[in-house]
């Protein structure tokens, strides 16, 4: 898989889907005497975002995403499943992110991720559940 395949997934996701906000909320803590405790509110300053275009799905079955095995975690987890495709030029791990935002701004949690490469070239496509 190629640069050039990503960046092609990429054109034709955007071309069908809309473009969303995926957040990586921060670990940091507020107070370094209480770290368990964590940030107040890990929204406000995260860790990391990216705009990624998707195109969503309903998980109806991983045959639907061109597998052909036993529903597996992603199906059997997500409330809808974003077919992802962040380009050849990202360096982002979409695996690594907590949430998505929405165009609407509604918030999903990220669940199961699932990623289609080939050993250490750039993502084409992330399968991505996500549930309120």
């Amino acid at each position: 898989m190629t640069i050039a395949q990503a960046n092609k997934a990429n054109t034709l996701v955007a071309a069908k889907g809309r473009t969303v906000t995926f957040i990586k909320l921060s670990r940091a803590t507020d107070d370094a005497a209480k770290p368990w405790r964590g940030a107040a509110d890990p929204r406000t300053t995260p860790e990391a975002s990216a705009s990624v275009p998707v195109v969503v799905v309903p998980p109806t079955g991983v045959t639907a995403l061109g597998f052909g095995m036993e529903p597996n975690e992603l199906v059997k987890r997500a409330e809808q499943i974003m077919i992802a495709a962040p380009g050849g030029s990202s360096s982002d791990k979409l695996e690594e992110f907590d949430e998505v935002i929405d165009t609407d701004l509604t918030t999903w949690k990220i669940g199961p991720v699932q990623a289609l490469r080939y050993d250490d070239g750039p993502t084409i496509l992330y399968y991505v559940g996500v549930r309120r």
